[in-house]
Protein backbone atom coordinates (compact mmCIF):
# COMPACT_ATOMS: atom_id res chain seq x y z
CA UNK A 1 0.00 0.00 0.00
CA UNK A 2 1.77 3.17 -0.88
CA UNK A 3 0.97 6.44 0.93
CA UNK A 4 1.76 9.92 0.70
CA UNK A 5 2.93 11.76 3.81
CA UNK A 6 1.31 15.04 2.71
CA UNK A 7 -2.49 16.42 2.26
CA UNK A 8 -3.92 15.04 -0.87
CA UNK A 9 -3.86 17.97 -3.61
CA UNK A 10 -7.88 18.86 -4.31
CA UNK A 11 -8.85 20.55 -7.55
CA UNK A 12 -11.90 22.45 -5.03
CA UNK A 13 -12.05 23.83 -2.43
CA UNK A 14 -13.60 22.10 0.54
CA UNK A 15 -14.61 25.10 2.44
CA UNK A 16 -17.25 25.82 -0.10
CA UNK A 17 -18.27 22.58 0.08
CA UNK A 18 -20.22 23.63 3.93
CA UNK A 19 -23.77 24.05 2.36
CA UNK A 20 -23.89 20.99 0.34
CA UNK A 21 -22.74 19.20 3.34
CA UNK A 22 -25.23 20.89 5.76
CA UNK A 23 -27.86 20.27 3.42
CA UNK A 24 -27.52 16.31 3.21
CA UNK A 25 -27.72 15.74 7.07
CA UNK A 26 -30.44 18.39 7.44
CA UNK A 27 -32.60 16.18 4.96
CA UNK A 28 -31.45 13.27 6.27
CA UNK A 29 -32.27 14.23 10.09
CA UNK A 30 -36.01 14.41 8.62
CA UNK A 31 -36.02 11.44 7.75
CA UNK A 32 -37.45 9.48 10.72
CA UNK A 33 -35.65 6.47 10.67
CA UNK A 34 -36.43 5.55 14.11
CA UNK A 35 -35.57 1.45 14.88
CA UNK A 36 -37.94 0.30 15.10
CA UNK A 37 -39.68 0.10 12.70
CA UNK A 38 -36.90 1.46 10.63
CA UNK A 39 -37.88 2.63 7.69
CA UNK A 40 -34.68 2.94 6.37
CA UNK A 41 -35.59 2.46 2.48
CA UNK A 42 -36.34 6.16 3.35
CA UNK A 43 -32.60 7.31 3.46
CA UNK A 44 -31.69 4.66 0.90
CA UNK A 45 -34.07 6.79 -2.09
CA UNK A 46 -32.86 10.14 -0.76
CA UNK A 47 -29.09 8.82 -1.60
CA UNK A 48 -30.38 6.97 -4.54
CA UNK A 49 -31.54 10.18 -5.95
CA UNK A 50 -28.25 12.02 -4.87
CA UNK A 51 -25.96 9.36 -6.24
CA UNK A 52 -28.11 9.40 -9.90
CA UNK A 53 -27.67 12.84 -9.98
CA UNK A 54 -23.49 12.65 -10.30
CA UNK A 55 -23.81 9.20 -12.49
CA UNK A 56 -22.58 7.26 -9.51
CA UNK A 57 -23.84 3.17 -9.91
CA UNK A 58 -25.82 1.90 -7.03
CA UNK A 59 -27.99 -0.32 -5.82
CA UNK A 60 -30.61 -0.57 -2.80
CA UNK A 61 -31.34 -3.79 -1.24
CA UNK A 62 -33.96 -4.62 1.04
CA UNK A 63 -33.52 -7.58 3.56
CA UNK A 64 -37.24 -7.16 4.57
CA UNK A 65 -40.40 -4.83 3.38
CA UNK A 66 -38.68 -1.24 4.25
CA UNK A 67 -35.26 -2.26 5.85
CA UNK A 68 -33.19 -0.97 2.92
CA UNK A 69 -29.56 -1.16 2.33
CA UNK A 70 -27.40 1.03 0.00
CA UNK A 71 -24.25 0.17 -2.09
CA UNK A 72 -22.35 2.46 -4.59
CA UNK A 73 -19.55 1.91 -6.26
CA UNK A 74 -16.95 4.21 -7.95
CA UNK A 75 -14.74 2.13 -9.63
CA UNK A 76 -11.04 2.38 -9.75
CA UNK A 77 -8.28 0.76 -11.49
CA UNK A 78 -7.85 -2.43 -9.60
CA UNK A 79 -4.87 -1.97 -8.60
CA UNK A 80 -5.54 -2.79 -4.96
CA UNK A 81 -8.73 -3.83 -3.42
CA UNK A 82 -11.63 -1.71 -2.57
CA UNK A 83 -12.24 0.92 0.28
CA UNK A 84 -15.66 1.17 2.18
CA UNK A 85 -17.28 4.48 3.71
CA UNK A 86 -19.47 2.40 6.46
CA UNK A 87 -22.58 3.93 7.76
CA UNK A 88 -25.95 2.60 9.14
CA UNK A 89 -29.66 4.74 8.38
CA UNK A 90 -31.48 4.00 11.17
CA UNK A 91 -31.17 6.34 14.79
CA UNK A 92 -32.66 5.52 18.32
CA UNK A 93 -36.17 6.48 18.71
CA UNK A 94 -36.75 10.00 20.05
CA UNK A 95 -39.50 11.83 21.90
CA UNK A 96 -40.24 15.69 21.81
CA UNK A 97 -40.15 15.92 25.46
CA UNK A 98 -36.72 17.10 26.81
CA UNK A 99 -35.61 18.83 23.63
CA UNK A 100 -35.69 22.54 22.77
CA UNK A 101 -36.10 21.72 18.68
CA UNK A 102 -37.95 18.96 17.74
CA UNK A 103 -35.98 15.66 17.07
CA UNK A 104 -36.44 15.00 13.15
CA UNK A 105 -36.53 19.12 12.17
CA UNK A 106 -32.63 18.76 11.30
CA UNK A 107 -32.65 22.79 12.35
CA UNK A 108 -29.66 24.53 11.23
CA UNK A 109 -29.03 26.96 13.99
CA UNK A 110 -26.39 28.32 16.25
CA UNK A 111 -23.55 26.84 14.22
CA UNK A 112 -25.32 23.21 14.48
CA UNK A 113 -27.55 20.75 12.87
CA UNK A 114 -30.01 19.70 15.17
CA UNK A 115 -31.85 15.78 15.12
CA UNK A 116 -31.55 12.47 16.19
CA UNK A 117 -29.03 11.37 14.71
CA UNK A 118 -27.02 14.14 13.69
CA UNK A 119 -24.32 12.19 15.22
CA UNK A 120 -25.03 8.91 15.16
CA UNK A 121 -24.38 8.58 12.52
CA UNK A 122 -26.12 10.53 9.54
CA UNK A 123 -23.48 13.14 9.88
CA UNK A 124 -20.67 10.64 8.92
CA UNK A 125 -23.21 9.20 6.12
CA UNK A 126 -23.67 13.14 4.32
CA UNK A 127 -20.03 13.40 4.47
CA UNK A 128 -19.38 10.23 2.73
CA UNK A 129 -21.88 11.22 -0.10
CA UNK A 130 -20.65 14.29 -0.42
CA UNK A 131 -17.10 12.97 -0.92
CA UNK A 132 -18.46 10.51 -3.45
CA UNK A 133 -19.88 13.49 -5.63
CA UNK A 134 -16.67 15.36 -5.29
CA UNK A 135 -14.60 12.29 -6.21
CA UNK A 136 -17.22 11.59 -9.39
CA UNK A 137 -17.41 15.13 -10.56
CA UNK A 138 -13.73 15.66 -10.62
CA UNK A 139 -13.13 12.62 -12.59
CA UNK A 140 -10.70 11.38 -9.76
CA UNK A 141 -8.28 8.50 -11.10
CA UNK A 142 -7.99 6.69 -8.16
CA UNK A 143 -6.15 2.59 -7.51
CA UNK A 144 -8.86 1.20 -5.70
CA UNK A 145 -12.50 1.01 -6.02
CA UNK A 146 -14.70 3.47 -3.51
CA UNK A 147 -17.48 2.22 -1.72
CA UNK A 148 -20.49 3.81 0.05
CA UNK A 149 -22.09 1.04 2.13
CA UNK A 150 -25.11 2.28 4.08
CA UNK A 151 -27.11 -0.27 6.11
CA UNK A 152 -30.45 -0.78 8.34
CA UNK A 153 -30.69 -2.18 11.85
CA UNK A 154 -27.35 -1.18 13.62
CA UNK A 155 -29.14 -0.25 16.25
CA UNK A 156 -30.62 -3.43 17.13
CA UNK A 157 -28.00 -5.63 16.17
CA UNK A 158 -27.77 -5.46 12.28
CA UNK A 159 -28.98 -8.29 11.53
CA UNK A 160 -31.22 -6.43 8.72
CA UNK A 161 -28.33 -4.79 7.33
CA UNK A 162 -24.97 -5.65 7.83
CA UNK A 163 -25.05 -9.36 8.66
CA UNK A 164 -27.34 -9.35 6.16
CA UNK A 165 -25.36 -7.71 3.23
CA UNK A 166 -22.46 -10.11 4.49
CA UNK A 167 -24.25 -13.02 4.12
CA UNK A 168 -26.19 -12.27 1.02
CA UNK A 169 -24.27 -9.84 -1.19
CA UNK A 170 -20.97 -10.26 0.06
CA UNK A 171 -19.46 -9.63 -3.43
CA UNK A 172 -20.84 -6.23 -3.22
CA UNK A 173 -19.21 -5.08 0.27
CA UNK A 174 -15.80 -6.81 0.15
CA UNK A 175 -13.54 -4.28 1.01
CA UNK A 176 -9.61 -4.23 2.23
CA UNK A 177 -10.44 -1.08 4.90
CA UNK A 178 -13.56 0.95 5.79
CA UNK A 179 -14.30 4.03 7.73
CA UNK A 180 -17.23 3.84 9.94
CA UNK A 181 -18.70 5.44 12.99
CA UNK A 182 -17.01 4.90 16.35
CA UNK A 183 -13.94 7.19 16.60
CA UNK A 184 -13.11 11.13 16.34
CA UNK A 185 -13.19 12.75 20.07
CA UNK A 186 -10.84 14.78 20.63
CA UNK A 187 -8.61 15.40 23.21
CA UNK A 188 -6.34 17.82 24.59
CA UNK A 189 -3.24 16.27 26.26
CA UNK A 190 0.03 17.28 27.71
CA UNK A 191 1.51 16.09 24.49
CA UNK A 192 -0.54 17.45 22.17
CA UNK A 193 -4.17 16.65 20.83
CA UNK A 194 -5.52 12.99 20.27
CA UNK A 195 -7.92 11.45 18.39
CA UNK A 196 -9.82 8.38 18.85
CA UNK A 197 -9.75 5.52 16.68
CA UNK A 198 -11.74 2.75 17.01
CA UNK A 199 -9.67 -0.23 16.07
CA UNK A 200 -11.43 -2.89 17.96
CA UNK A 201 -15.18 -3.44 19.38
CA UNK A 202 -16.42 -5.37 22.98
CA UNK A 203 -18.62 -8.36 22.23
CA UNK A 204 -21.66 -8.63 24.85
CA UNK A 205 -23.29 -10.34 26.87
CA UNK A 206 -26.93 -9.93 27.92
CA UNK A 207 -27.56 -11.34 31.49
CA UNK A 208 -31.01 -11.75 33.56
CA UNK A 209 -30.20 -12.06 37.37
CA UNK A 210 -33.49 -13.48 39.39
CA UNK A 211 -34.03 -13.00 42.85
CA UNK A 212 -37.11 -15.26 44.19
CA UNK A 213 -38.58 -15.52 47.95
CA UNK A 214 -41.72 -15.92 50.13
CA UNK A 215 -44.58 -13.40 49.19
CA UNK A 216 -47.93 -12.52 50.45
CA UNK A 217 -49.53 -9.23 51.49
CA UNK A 218 -47.28 -6.14 51.76
CA UNK A 219 -48.82 -5.21 55.51
CA UNK A 220 -46.04 -7.83 56.62
CA UNK A 221 -42.86 -7.25 56.19
CA UNK A 222 -40.29 -9.84 54.59
CA UNK A 223 -36.50 -9.27 55.15
CA UNK A 224 -36.20 -12.00 52.76
CA UNK A 225 -37.95 -11.08 50.07
CA UNK A 226 -37.46 -11.31 46.62
CA UNK A 227 -36.91 -7.79 46.13
CA UNK A 228 -34.40 -7.32 49.38
CA UNK A 229 -32.34 -10.33 47.90
CA UNK A 230 -32.26 -8.66 44.37
CA UNK A 231 -31.29 -4.96 46.00
CA UNK A 232 -28.00 -6.81 47.62
CA UNK A 233 -27.13 -8.85 44.87
CA UNK A 234 -26.98 -5.08 43.11
CA UNK A 235 -25.24 -3.73 45.50
CA UNK A 236 -22.31 -6.27 45.55
CA UNK A 237 -22.27 -5.77 41.87
CA UNK A 238 -21.34 -2.15 42.38
CA UNK A 239 -19.03 -3.08 44.91
CA UNK A 240 -17.17 -5.67 42.16
CA UNK A 241 -13.74 -4.68 40.68
CA UNK A 242 -13.39 -7.27 37.94
CA UNK A 243 -9.71 -8.21 36.49
CA UNK A 244 -8.20 -6.11 34.81
CA UNK A 245 -6.99 -7.21 31.14
CA UNK A 246 -4.31 -5.19 28.66
CA UNK A 247 -5.36 -6.23 25.60
CA UNK A 248 -3.09 -5.53 22.42
CA UNK A 249 -5.06 -2.80 21.48
CA UNK A 250 -5.08 -1.05 24.99
CA UNK A 251 -1.40 -1.32 25.20
CA UNK A 252 -0.99 0.45 22.16
CA UNK A 253 -3.19 3.21 23.48
CA UNK A 254 -1.86 3.13 26.88
CA UNK A 255 2.08 3.69 25.08
CA UNK A 256 0.47 6.41 23.21
CA UNK A 257 -1.06 7.79 26.49
CA UNK A 258 2.27 7.34 28.04
CA UNK A 259 4.16 9.23 25.80
CA UNK A 260 1.83 12.22 25.49
CA UNK A 261 1.44 12.67 29.30
CA UNK A 262 5.09 12.80 30.36
CA UNK A 263 6.22 12.87 34.07
CA UNK A 264 3.60 11.79 36.32
CA UNK A 265 0.55 10.56 33.88
CA UNK A 266 3.15 7.90 32.43
CA UNK A 267 4.83 6.83 35.45
CA UNK A 268 1.34 5.32 36.57
CA UNK A 269 0.70 4.25 33.39
CA UNK A 270 3.44 2.51 33.88
CA UNK A 271 2.78 0.62 36.87
CA UNK A 272 -0.75 0.10 35.37
CA UNK A 273 1.26 -1.56 32.08
CA UNK A 274 3.46 -3.30 34.69
CA UNK A 275 0.63 -4.72 37.43
CA UNK A 276 -3.15 -3.86 35.71
CA UNK A 277 -5.42 -3.22 38.60
CA UNK A 278 -8.89 -1.29 38.72
CA UNK A 279 -7.44 0.91 41.21
CA UNK A 280 -4.53 2.06 38.95
CA UNK A 281 -6.91 2.21 35.70
CA UNK A 282 -9.42 4.39 37.49
CA UNK A 283 -6.95 6.57 39.22
CA UNK A 284 -4.72 7.37 36.12
CA UNK A 285 -4.25 11.57 36.09
CA UNK A 286 -5.46 12.33 32.61
CA UNK A 287 -8.37 13.92 31.27
CA UNK A 288 -11.29 12.16 33.25
CA UNK A 289 -13.71 11.26 30.51
CA UNK A 290 -10.57 9.97 28.22
CA UNK A 291 -10.14 7.82 31.66
CA UNK A 292 -13.23 6.26 30.94
CA UNK A 293 -12.16 5.17 27.75
CA UNK A 294 -9.02 3.24 29.22
CA UNK A 295 -11.23 1.41 31.82
CA UNK A 296 -13.81 0.48 29.45
CA UNK A 297 -11.20 -1.12 27.44
CA UNK A 298 -9.33 -2.70 30.46
CA UNK A 299 -12.57 -4.48 31.81
CA UNK A 300 -15.59 -6.67 31.22
CA UNK A 301 -18.71 -4.81 32.51
CA UNK A 302 -22.04 -5.44 33.17
CA UNK A 303 -24.34 -2.51 33.53
CA UNK A 304 -27.81 -2.94 35.13
CA UNK A 305 -30.69 -1.79 32.73
CA UNK A 306 -33.66 -3.28 33.12
CA UNK A 307 -35.60 -3.86 36.72
CA UNK A 308 -39.06 -5.72 36.95
CA UNK A 309 -40.57 -7.17 39.67
CA UNK A 310 -44.49 -7.48 41.11
CA UNK A 311 -47.69 -6.62 39.80
CA UNK A 312 -49.88 -5.33 42.78
CA UNK A 313 -48.87 -2.22 45.18
CA UNK A 314 -50.05 -4.33 48.42
CA UNK A 315 -48.20 -7.72 47.34
CA UNK A 316 -45.08 -9.17 47.96
CA UNK A 317 -43.87 -10.00 44.83
CA UNK A 318 -42.18 -13.59 44.53
CA UNK A 319 -39.41 -12.72 42.32
CA UNK A 320 -37.76 -9.60 41.08
CA UNK A 321 -35.08 -9.20 38.32
CA UNK A 322 -32.47 -7.24 36.53
CA UNK A 323 -31.63 -7.02 32.94
CA UNK A 324 -27.53 -6.69 33.10
CA UNK A 325 -25.92 -5.14 29.78
CA UNK A 326 -22.19 -6.66 29.96
CA UNK A 327 -19.72 -5.84 27.64
CA UNK A 328 -16.74 -8.16 26.63
CA UNK A 329 -13.24 -7.08 25.64
CA UNK A 330 -12.61 -9.14 22.27
CA UNK A 331 -12.15 -12.83 22.18
CA UNK A 332 -14.09 -13.14 25.69
CA UNK A 333 -16.48 -15.79 26.41
CA UNK A 334 -19.83 -14.95 27.70
CA UNK A 335 -20.30 -17.51 29.61
CA UNK A 336 -17.43 -17.18 31.04
CA UNK A 337 -18.18 -13.54 32.35
CA UNK A 338 -22.37 -14.94 33.30
CA UNK A 339 -20.22 -17.39 35.48
CA UNK A 340 -17.45 -14.81 37.30
CA UNK A 341 -20.56 -12.22 37.51
CA UNK A 342 -22.92 -15.65 39.29
CA UNK A 343 -19.68 -15.15 41.84
CA UNK A 344 -19.98 -11.42 42.55
CA UNK A 345 -23.86 -11.05 42.96
CA UNK A 346 -24.01 -14.16 45.21
CA UNK A 347 -25.86 -17.27 45.09
CA UNK A 348 -29.13 -15.54 46.54
CA UNK A 349 -29.83 -14.63 42.93
CA UNK A 350 -29.80 -16.91 39.46
CA UNK A 351 -28.06 -15.44 36.86
CA UNK A 352 -28.49 -16.58 33.24
CA UNK A 353 -27.30 -15.63 29.81
CA UNK A 354 -29.66 -14.22 27.41
CA UNK A 355 -27.36 -13.05 24.80
CA UNK A 356 -24.34 -13.46 24.20
CA UNK A 357 -21.62 -12.61 21.07
CA UNK A 358 -18.09 -13.19 21.02
CA UNK A 359 -15.76 -10.16 19.13
CA UNK A 360 -13.09 -10.58 16.58
CA UNK A 361 -9.44 -9.05 16.92
CA UNK A 362 -8.96 -6.02 16.70
CA UNK A 363 -7.51 -4.29 13.16
CA UNK A 364 -5.61 -1.64 14.14
CA UNK A 365 -2.81 -2.10 10.66
CA UNK A 366 0.16 -0.12 11.73
CA UNK A 367 0.21 1.17 8.06
CA UNK A 368 -3.32 2.09 8.60
CA UNK A 369 -2.86 4.22 11.69
CA UNK A 370 -0.22 6.00 10.38
CA UNK A 371 -1.92 7.11 7.04
CA UNK A 372 -4.42 8.78 9.70
CA UNK A 373 -2.08 10.22 12.00
CA UNK A 374 -0.35 11.77 8.73
CA UNK A 375 -3.84 12.74 8.26
CA UNK A 376 -4.97 14.03 11.48
CA UNK A 377 -1.82 16.34 11.53
CA UNK A 378 -2.14 17.36 8.33
CA UNK A 379 -5.28 19.24 9.59
CA UNK A 380 -3.76 20.21 12.97
CA UNK A 381 -0.12 20.37 13.36
CA UNK A 382 0.60 18.05 16.19
CA UNK A 383 -1.91 16.09 16.48
CA UNK A 384 -1.83 12.21 16.96
CA UNK A 385 -4.73 9.49 16.45
CA UNK A 386 -5.14 6.85 19.66
CA UNK A 387 -6.34 3.34 18.85
CA UNK A 388 -8.95 2.10 21.44
CA UNK A 389 -11.67 -0.34 21.81
CA UNK A 390 -14.99 0.83 21.58
CA UNK A 391 -16.92 -0.45 24.64
CA UNK A 392 -19.95 -0.35 22.47
CA UNK A 393 -20.56 -2.24 19.71
CA UNK A 394 -21.15 -1.34 15.52
CA UNK A 395 -21.85 -2.54 12.16
CA UNK A 396 -17.81 -3.67 12.04
CA UNK A 397 -18.86 -6.62 14.03
CA UNK A 398 -20.52 -7.93 10.56
CA UNK A 399 -17.69 -7.58 8.63
CA UNK A 400 -14.69 -10.03 10.22
CA UNK A 401 -12.74 -9.74 6.74
CA UNK A 402 -12.29 -6.28 6.97
CA UNK A 403 -10.10 -3.49 8.59
CA UNK A 404 -13.02 -1.25 9.61
CA UNK A 405 -11.64 1.58 11.92
CA UNK A 406 -14.49 4.56 13.61
CA UNK A 407 -12.49 7.49 12.29
CA UNK A 408 -14.52 10.78 11.41
CA UNK A 409 -12.50 13.59 13.68
CA UNK A 410 -14.42 16.19 15.55
CA UNK A 411 -12.69 19.49 15.68
CA UNK A 412 -13.90 20.68 18.83
CA UNK A 413 -12.88 19.13 22.16
CA UNK A 414 -16.31 19.10 23.84
CA UNK A 415 -18.14 15.81 24.68
CA UNK A 416 -19.67 14.80 21.88
CA UNK A 417 -20.29 11.41 22.89
CA UNK A 418 -22.60 12.52 25.74
CA UNK A 419 -24.66 13.59 23.39
CA UNK A 420 -25.09 10.43 21.37
CA UNK A 421 -28.84 8.82 21.96
CA UNK A 422 -29.30 11.43 24.35
CA UNK A 423 -32.47 14.56 23.69
CA UNK A 424 -30.51 17.78 21.52
CA UNK A 425 -28.57 15.59 19.84
CA UNK A 426 -26.60 18.07 17.07
CA UNK A 427 -23.87 17.99 15.63
CA UNK A 428 -21.42 21.27 15.05
CA UNK A 429 -21.03 22.17 11.61
CA UNK A 430 -17.18 22.99 11.91
CA UNK A 431 -16.95 19.48 13.58
CA UNK A 432 -18.71 18.06 10.60
CA UNK A 433 -16.32 20.20 8.02
CA UNK A 434 -13.34 19.02 9.64
CA UNK A 435 -14.44 15.58 9.82
CA UNK A 436 -15.43 15.75 6.43
CA UNK A 437 -12.10 17.20 5.37
CA UNK A 438 -10.14 14.26 7.36
CA UNK A 439 -12.25 11.43 5.45
CA UNK A 440 -11.55 12.68 2.13
CA UNK A 441 -8.15 13.55 2.98
CA UNK A 442 -7.74 9.66 4.03
CA UNK A 443 -9.74 8.07 1.51
CA UNK A 444 -7.37 10.45 -1.03
CA UNK A 445 -4.63 9.06 1.09
CA UNK A 446 -5.10 5.02 0.35
CA UNK A 447 -7.13 5.40 -2.93
CA UNK A 448 -4.42 7.61 -5.47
Amino acid sequence: MSTSPQPMPLPFSWADQEPHLVSHLSALIRLDTSNPPGNEVAVARYLAHELSRSGISHTVLESEPGRANLVARLPGSGQEPPLMLLGHADVVGAQPGGWSRPPFSGEVADGRVWGRGALDMKGQIAASLLIMQLLAAHRTSLRRDVLLVVTADEEAGSRLGAHWLWENHRSLVEAEFAFNEGGGQRFLTPGGPVYTVQVAEKGNARMRVTARGPGGHASVPRAGSAVFALAEALLRLRAFTPETMVHPASRRMLGTLADLHPGAGAQAIGRLLKDPTWDRANSLPIDPVLREFVVAGLHNTATPTLLSAGQRQNVVPVEASVVLDGRLLPGELPDRWVAEVQRAVGDRVEVELLHGRVSHAGRDDPELLRVLGDTVAAHEPGARVLPYINPAATDARAFPDTKVVGFFPSASDADIMRLIHAPDEHARIADLMFGGRCLLDAALRLST
